[in-house]
């Protein structure tokens, strides 16, 4: 994981593609090059590579600047540049619900997708279809359309397939960092593009293999001085030949982007993504392929504060061709500008987005305010307001918590708001009419006529606990409580078209520690368990994991680093959002009754080594080969799964 969760800290084959559109299938073979032959075109020393010590220089040292060093002692191979920093600083930890993971623990976490990044975090729910290409995603609390939100660059990936984005399109190559908020009515994705941090040319290329002729391919190049300013490219490839061995299936995704620079004051970026997957599954659609491109300007206006506009567009291409897929597809854009001051004890920013199309918000205004008192604590406080054609949806959360005292620390937060859902995907025109029936009913052709363009959902949510922490030593619980009034389908594939579901309250608890061994330094077991007094859907009575982690670093120069994990993770039976059928129970209330999947339980272990900046690792899922692993009805997940390979980061 990113940190440990006790710790509350404040933080400043890849030339085919699948995709179609302005680039098509160029784009992957692009990056690839720019990423290969990248450091050949640029202007760099003649001298071989410096290694440095660590992975990364120190990235907390002043910047050399031009401007600030004299004109004779400044070498042209010292200057780099960034956009003014624009990301907030939010306290950290199991505390606050905030789980953060730096560039290199994203490499140490050895994940392929999001969902993987997210297995460890206590609480979190994966929600799997099958392999890489089929459609997936991260949930918590039961939460479904409307409160699953990924942000990248400050720029909404708003949901182009239904009522949450698909993370099968969204890839983490030339991504610097992650941030996580778990809240009880939203789960906030934050990614942050790689900065420079080396005035050298940097490459980075991840590459491996593993049973079900799974291999992969990741990697990135920065060059700070190029084209009159700095480029950036990566790229990211799996194939697998799927959960059965006989659904094979692909995701590549492409990333180039161009930055001027006026030192690091101020500058303009050129941002482009895309993300595409294709199989053979007979449930799904063959070929989905997901685009986003901005053009923003950054500055330091004044003093503290920090500013941005930017415009993009998002293209959702369908590569199906089959009737149930005719309509969809499309390109929205949004506009957007950012605002973030930082003082003493305080971080505020806020944000505006405005988006284009169908029964996507109009407009979403955003606040956020945090404080901290040095021995006392910390409070964070923020605010959205949606609106869709009149209608709003306005969400506030409170988080607050305090500095340990004889190693015990309080916490708590509490939510309200409500959340708005387009129950299907993006369509630039009508979808083709039902010639399943000769002569439609007056009846079937009202009801849809009526049916909304999206669906609303009120949600509270409260969370209070305490936390002893002493010598490495963190235990932790929390009471839980929920109250909805009603609970969104996703809107992907699994429960497309599926109706809202009654709410209702729900209570539960939660425990977390960490124990480290007296007998040697680097180890501990890590353990958490959520527990509910009742399920709901997409929320299981149980959610458990606990792991035996080893991490240290050895040599003086810290050029040898070591990780071993061995652990598990399970919950109890859970129902998805599937109807199965509608009745009315002994006092003429209506009923529903609702698809289930079974207990599910997965055994893992992994090893990784770094030796100077290059990184081996093995990893192996569910090796007790627990055969019935399924987050939804008929669609098992693969037994079994080992993979190996190696992290290389070069300079020059």
């Amino acid at each position: 994981m990113g940190e440990e969760p006790g710790r509350l800290t404040v933080l400043r084959n890849p030339l085919q593609g699948t995709c179609s559109g302005p680039w098509g299938a160029r784009g992957p073979i692009v990056a690839l090059v720019l990423l290969i032959l990248g450091p050949l075109t640029l202007p760099t020393r003649t001298s071989a590579q410096e290694r440095p010590d660590s992975i990364r220089p120190d990235t907390t040292a002043a910047q050399e600047r031009p401007d600030t060093i004299p004109a004779d002692s400044v070498s042209v191979d010292t200057v780099f540049y960034n956009l003014p920093d624009l990301d907030r600083p939010i306290a950290r930890g199991w505390e606050t619900g905030v789980w953060v993971w730096a560039e290199d623990e994203i490499a140490a976490s050895g994940a392929l997708t999001l969902v993987d990044l997210f297995l460890e975090v206590p609480g979190i729910l994966p929600l799997l279809t099958g392999d890489y290409a089929t459609p997936q995603v991260a949930t918590a609390f039961g939460m479904g359309g409307g409160r699953i939100r990924v942000l990248r660059d400050g720029f909404e990936l708003f949901p182009l397939e239904g009522g949450v984005p698909d993370f099968t399109r969204i890839g983490l190559a030339g991504i610097g960092r992650v941030r996580l908020v778990r809240g009880g009515t939203e789960l906030r994705i934050e990614l942050t593009s790689l900065d420079q941090h080396d005035a050298r040319p940097f490459s980075v290329i991840e590459a491996g293999t593993g049973d079900l002729n799974t291999n992969f391919l990741r990697g990135a190049f920065l060059g700070p001085r190029a084209l009159g300013g700095s480029v950036a490219a990566g790229l990211e490839r799996v194939d697998s030949r799927g959960s059965r061995g006989d659904e094979p299936g692909q995701r590549t995704g492409t990333w180039l982007r161009y930055q001027v620079h006026r030192g690091d004051e101020a500058g303009l970026a050129l941002d482009f993504r895309r993300m595409g997957s294709s199989g053979e599954i007979e449930t799904y659609a063959a070929e989905v392929t997901r685009t986003d491109w901005t053009v923003r300007g950054r500055a330091r206006v004044a003093g503290r504060l920090t500013g941005e506009a930017y415009y993009g567009r998002s293209i959702h291409d369908m590569g199906d061709t089959r009737e149930a897929y005719g309509a969809e597809g499309g390109t929205r854009s949004q506009v957007g500008v950012r605002a973030f001051f930082e003082g003493p004890g305080v971080i505020a920013s806020a944000a505006y987005r405005r988006f284009e199309g169908d029964a996507l918000p109009r407009g979403r205004l955003e606040a956020s305010l945090e404080a901290w008192a040095g021995a006392a604590g910390g409070l964070a406080f923020d605010a959205d307001r949606a609106t869709w054609r009149g209608t709003t949806a306005t969400t506030t959360r409170a988080r607050a918590w305090t500095a340990p005292f004889w190693g015990l620390s309080l916490f708590g937060s509490w939510e309200n708001g409500t959340a708005g859902a387009r129950p299907g995907p993006v369509m630039d025109r009508s979808p083709p009419p039902d010639t399943s029936a000769a002569e439609p009913s007056d009846t079937t052709a009202t009801q849809a006529d009526e049916e909304p363009a999206f669906h609303l959902s009120d949600r509270t949510a409260t969370r209070v606990g305490a936390m002893f922490s002493w010598r490495g030593l963190a235990l932790s619980g929390a009471r839980l409580r929920l109250e909805a009034d009603s609970l969104l389908p996703l809107g992907l594939e699994p429960d497309r078209g599926q109706p809202a579901l009654p709410g209702g309250v729900r209570s539960g608890w939660e425990l977390w520690g960490r124990i480290p061994a007296p007998f040697m330094v680097g180890l501990a077991a890590t353990g958490s368990l959520q527990q509910w007094e009742q399920a709901w859907s997409y929320l299981p009575e149980r959610i458990y994991q606990a792991s035996l982690d080893y991490h240290r670093t050895f040599l003086e120069s810290g050029n040898f680093e070591l990780w071993l994990s061995l652990g598990v993770r399970g919950r109890d039976p859970m129902t998805v959002r599937q109807v199965l059928s509608t009745g009315e129970d002994e006092d003429g209330a209506p009923t529903l009754e609702l698809a289930s999947v079974p207990f599910a339980q997965s055994w893992y272990g992994k090893i990784q080594a770094r030796i100077v900046t290059v990184r081996i690792f093995v990893g192996w899922e569910n090796f007790t080969i627990r055969r019935n692993l399924q987050d939804f009805p008929d669609r098992l997940l693969p037994q079994t799964r080992a993979v190996y390979g190696l992290r290389w980061t070069m300079w020059n």
